[in-house]
């Protein structure tokens, strides 16, 4: 609740910056990206293209502001955090969408009246993005909207334009990475060759090796304690690293806890909470551990 609250404000706040920001339209002598002649404003087509320009602004952004509030309804789970951040980034996209149709559209209006385009009109692309080679500065007023935009033909607006493609990217990869984690399963395996082993898996990758001669308790509980995690992941189906217990204190998991039995294994190292992929199996290695642990014993 509290997570979507916060996206909520975040996104209305942000989409009303966009709004407010590109609907200023006439910036250092052109009208949308484009310079016109002295006067040519205020001819009918002209303002056509401004109106629908404003018209189409307007109803992304009010829509991007209702659908953020039909995602405030979402169930709480990891899928909706992801869809919230892609569609927070989409939101903040979307309203580009018009600048990029009013532009070419206002071109194709100068082309087609013989109008002479304005020699710095060829740095700017859709008149959002500047690249000219022979401007030395970095950053330069934007055509369209408030603030300035980098200079992609210089070394360090490539760079600010890369750290931000990056940026972006890395964030959109978070969701789907932790998606792929969150229904990978946590296995356990019981190796029996060259050392009898407890052995704790999530997916391909080995979390745990516990030696059997190291095990001194092993149980089997049908609810996880109430855990707090200190450093780790607490994911909707995967929990794994450390975590403080009630009654056990630090403890390490790997486990989902979603599972209806849970093998608590303590060590004079440590006490370890894992699952197996299915909770026949969780029980089975249980019964394999005592048995080994019997052998052991005599």
């Amino acid at each position: 609740m509290v997570f979507s609250i916060i996206m909520l404000v975040c996104l209305i706040v942000c989409v009303g910056i966009d709004y407010l920001s590109l609907k200023r339209i006439e910036r250092n002598g052109a009208l949308l990206g484009v310079t016109l002649p002295q006067n040519a404003a205020e001819l009918p087509e002209v303002q056509d293209i401004v109106q629908r320009y404003l018209r189409r602004l307007r109803t992304i952004c009010l829509l991007c502001a209702a659908g953020g509030v039909g995602l405030f309804f979402l169930p709480d789970s990891l899928l909706r955090v992801m869809v919230w951040v892609y569609f927070f980034f989409g939101s903040l996209a979307l309203p580009y969408l018009p600048c990029l149709w009013g532009n070419r559209a206002l071109q194709k209006l100068r082309d087609a009246h013989g109008w002479p385009a304005a020699p710095e009109d060829a740095a700017w692309k859709y008149g959002l993005l500047y690249y000219d080679p022979d401007d030395k500065r970095i950053s330069v007023p934007k055509r369209i909207g408030k603030g300035s935009a980098v200079n992609l033909a210089t070394l360090r607006g490539k760079i600010a334009m890369a750290v931000n493609v990056i940026a972006i990217v890395s964030i959109l990869l978070v969701g789907p990475v932790l998606g792929v984690l969150d229904h990978t399963p946590a296995r356990l395996e019981l190796q029996v060759s060259p050392t009898v082993e407890l052995q704790s898996y999530h997916g391909k990758t080995q979390k745990y090796t516990i030696p059997i001669d190291d095990i001194t308790e092993v149980q089997v509980y049908s609810s996880l304690p109430e855990a707090v995690r200190i450093h780790g992941l607490d994911l909707e189906h995967y929990w794994q690293g450390s975590f403080v217990m009630v009654h056990d204190g630090t403890v390490h998991l790997c486990l989902d806890p979603t599972a209806g039995k849970f093998l608590r294994v303590e060590t004079e190292d440590g006490i370890f909470w894992f699952t197996g992929e299915t909770d026949e199996k969780t029980e089975k290695i249980a019964e394999w551990i005592i048995e080994e642990m019997g052998q052991t014993a005599d």
